[in-house]
């Protein structure tokens, strides 16, 4: 839960996260996530795989980590409108690889 991603204010070298079927990462985790000043510097990869609580919001949160260069997003039932979110994302962050399979 989001809760959690308080531990995470201290670490200061996470390039990669792997978020993988993972049934209680939701929007609120991923706006958390991406206010921790550490990895907005640090994190340069992140996978999102099978959180099926994660929407379009959760997704555009994902701006903040300014240095993030890869972003895999897979079977994410919860994003409804992923061509205009992932193109925010793209002019947010231009240098963004995202890899999409989310039909």
């Amino acid at each position: 839960m989001y809760r959690g991603f308080d531990h995470l204010d201290g670490l200061e070298h996470v390039e990669e996260m792997k978020l993988c079927k993972c049934i209680y990462i939701e929007d609120a985790c991923l706006e958390r996530l991406s206010k921790v000043e550490k990895l907005q510097e640090s994190l340069l990869r992140m996978e999102l795989v099978s959180c099926g609580n994660v929407t379009d919001r959760g997704l555009l949160a994902l701006h903040h980590l300014r240095n993030l260069e890869r972003l895999l997003l897979s079977d994410l039932p919860g994003v409804r409108e992923k061509d205009k979110t992932v193109q925010m994302l793209r002019t947010a962050l231009p240098n963004l690889d995202i890899e999409l399979d989310l039909d």
